[in-house]
């Protein structure tokens, strides 16, 4: 269940005298929201949340002299807070009372006393338990949408909070803020790698697990290889890794698992809890191959020698460099980010480009490290491999994959999906400019 509160007969309003007014640092509104036109504040609705704290935006609704503040259900204490304040302070500078969905309209004092800390802890609270009830009820899984990520909460989930209830209500938010803001952690994103056997009739997507660094693993995954020194390869589902690690492993959502991190001197218990389980081929894993995800890849690699799949390979991080260095320093948080692009173009239905990403990811430490230290041009290698693709590829074929790289190159720019994107709500000129560059040296017009 949501709240709202509205105020009536609301003039032109500052945005950013309104947010100053507030002094709650790193307000930002997301990135489908309407943006302040010379300053004013948007209108119709517009979502705000605080960058790093909120686990799920407020919505503000800004039409006809009447604006609104809406909490979203299991929304946490700060995200009341915000929008408590908010409001006051809108009705503060028009001189105006407030109406809550659930009271008569009340001036400014009237509200902030009886919408006080104490009001936002019980309906906080309330709100938690109603859906874990309801989860009790009906073993169902529920998506809330967070200022970056969704939240599935199901089996998993709520099966680690309801083995303390007395934490469960601080827990939900905890691991909710830490789903939304990943990026913000010295966690190790892991990529899945999409792996062929000898055969070609079989397929499977498999992420690495090893000492010494918190791990975010996913669903997303077929196979968890769990790192070992010997000449063995183990590899187990994510639900199994979960229950050998137990308590110490954190289902932040349900199809998301926060592996902690394990120091070499203790590894050997890792794999002692999953040895008996395990299996040494991944292939036991895997998934038929379909004849549109086998014959279509290996089809296009035909077309092109070694040297030029080659290049190729460096298309992707060539667009990474050139769009993110105009954005700032690229910094690790940045190429985290830029590999989880890579695993949503992998899976995405554009067969050269998966083929590409499939190649390239068992190097991309050592291809990514020439390109950043200058020892690969961006721009040369996405000039000639343009040349090739045109000379190679179909006029079909090769828009796809120029388009694919163009698609990169914006998504490094905006939260798109499951992702982060690295520029937050504003995208620079520099940035922009860098876009432009990059349709024309892949010769495609311009994407809007």
């Amino acid at each position: 269940m949501s709240h709202s509160f509205h105020i009536r007969n609301v003039n032109q309003l500052s945005y950013q005298k309104t947010l100053d007014n507030l002094g709650i640092n790193n307000l930002l509104l997301t990135d489908d929201s309407p943006q302040p036109v010379n300053n004013n504040w948007p209108e119709g609705d517009a979502y705000l949340y605080i960058d790093q704290i909120s686990v799920r935006p407020i919505e503000t609704s800004f039409c006809d002299g009447i604006f609104s503040a809406r909490i979203f259900s299991n929304s946490s204490p700060k995200d009341y807070d915000l929008a408590i304040k908010l409001i006051a302070e809108i009705a503060k500078q028009n001189s105006a009372a407030i109406e809550p969905e659930d009271n008569t309209a009340l001036p400014v004092e009237d509200f902030l006393r009886q919408y006080d800390n104490d009001w936002i802890k019980e309906h906080c609270t309330s709100m938690v338990k109603m859906l874990i009830g309801s989860f009790q009820h009906e073993q169902a899984t529920f998506t809330l949408a967070g200022t970056i990520r969704n939240l599935e909460a199901g089996p998993r989930f709520f099966g680690q909070l309801l083995a303390n209830p007395r934490t469960a209500v601080t827990e939900f938010f905890k691991r909710f803020r830490i789903l939304n803001y990943l990026e913000d952690h010295d966690f190790y994103i892991a990529t899945g790698i999409k792996l062929q056997n000898d055969s070609a009739d079989l397929e499977v997507i498999t992420s690495v697990y090893g000492p010494g660094v918190d791990t975010i693993l996913s669903d997303g995954a077929d196979a968890i290889n769990v790192r070992s020194e010997g000449a063995d390869h183990y590899f187990v589902t994510l639900e199994q890794l979960a229950e050998a690690l137990g308590e110490t492993a954190t289902w932040l959502s349900e199809s998301v698992l926060l592996a902690p991190a394990v120091e070499e001197a203790e590894w050997h218990n890792v794999i002692a809890a999953i040895e008996s389980i395990a299996r040494t081929d991944v292939f036991e894993f895997g998934r038929a191959v379909t004849e549109n995800s086998s014959t279509q890849d290996e089809g296009f690699k035909a077309l092109f020698s070694d040297e030029e799949w080659k290049s190729l390979l460096y298309t992707p991080i060539a667009v990474f460099s050139l769009v993110a260095s105009a954005g700032g320093t690229i910094d690790n948080k940045k190429i985290q980010s830029f590999q989880q692009q890579l695993i949503h173009g992998l899976i995405a239905d554009n067969h050269i480009m998966q083929q590409i990403v499939k190649d390239l990811m068992p190097n991309i430490t050592q291809l990514m490290a020439e390109v950043l230290d200058g020892d690969v041009a961006p721009e040369s290698i996405l000039e000639s491999t343009t040349a090739t693709v045109d000379a190679k590829l179909s006029t079909e074929d090769a828009m796809h994959y120029k388009l694919s790289l163009m698609q990169i190159g914006k998504s490094i720019t905006e939260s798109s999906g499951g992702f982060l994107g690295i520029f937050g709500d504003k995208i620079s000129n520099e940035v922009k400019q860098t876009l432009a560059a990059l349709t024309a040296i892949l010769k495609i017009a311009p994407l809007h």
